[in-house]
């Protein structure tokens, strides 16, 4: 369904809710990325509890918008829409890649509305910076001229990964259950980062948590939810049924 909040300058954002009850289970995706990646692993969790994926202003089926498109903007603009849809907390947030930034700036900007969250191979707030300082002046340029997707810049980028840095100060995480799922990422090759140097940006986001668990997905690229989508679930019903206790 299309939700319009017409008290704010938001765009119409096409949302899934699915399944009842409580903690209402809500999708992030990455960057330049849309609900259908989900579809697999929200229509298994929907089952027991209640699901929530929608597509970020500019992606699949939700209009365009001129507003400022940082992680932080993102943030404010889910929050929005999840009371305009009176999707209520607890909710439990699971991210893929950069939709990590938003999963923690959510997690820092409302802490008692977050009781858990996935990271689904998650980017980390230091991978673009250490990508500048390990270019040339002119690979630099070549990057910063060019639009990573269809929401962000690089320059957004940084932006956004500041914003998580200054909400790391927070450390709104240290008492929320987290999972961490790092692919090895199988037959994938990246010219921008090294698999040490990837596996290091991992163990860092399980440090957030001292209720944290890590899980190297095997044979699995970077959308762990697509190749691996079993995994994903018996992380979240992981999380799901430790609230039960």
């Amino acid at each position: 369904m299309f939700i319009k909040i017409k008290e704010t300058k938001l765009p119409r954002l096409y949302v899934n809710c699915y399944g009842k009850g409580d903690p209402t289970v809500v999708f992030e995706s990455g960057l330049g990325c849309t609900h259908f990646d989900w579809e697999v692993v929200q229509n298994q969790i929907s089952k027991n509890t209640r699901t929530f994926s929608y597509d970020r202003s500019g992606l699949g089926n939700s209009d365009t918008s001129d507003l400022p498109r940082s992680s932080l903007d993102q943030v404010h603009e889910l929050h929005t829409v999840l009371n305009k849809s009176k999707v209520k907390a607890p909710y439990i947030i699971v991210a893929h890649s950069i939709g990590g930034y938003n999963a923690r700036l959510f997690a820092g900007t409302y802490p008692k509305e977050v009781s858990g969250i996935v990271f689904v191979d998650c980017s980390h707030e230091n991978q673009f910076e250490d990508r500048v300082k390990r270019s040339s002046s002119k690979e630099i340029e070549i990057v910063k001229s060019q639009s990573i997707g269809s929401e962000q810049t690089f320059d957004e980028l940084l932006i956004s990964a500041k914003q998580v840095k200054e909400i790391r100060e927070k450390d709104a995480l240290r008492n929320i259950p987290i999972i961490v799922l790092t692919a090895d990422h199988k037959g994938e090759k990246s010219s921008t980062i090294t698999e040490e140097t990837w596996l290091n940006y991992q163990n860092d986001l399980v440090s957030l948590s001292d209720y944290s668990k890590h899980i190297i997905v095997e044979d699995s690229g970077h959308y762990i939810q697509k190749d691996k989508p079993q995994v994903v679930i018996d992380a979240i019903k992981g999380i799901v049924n430790g609230m039960s206790k």
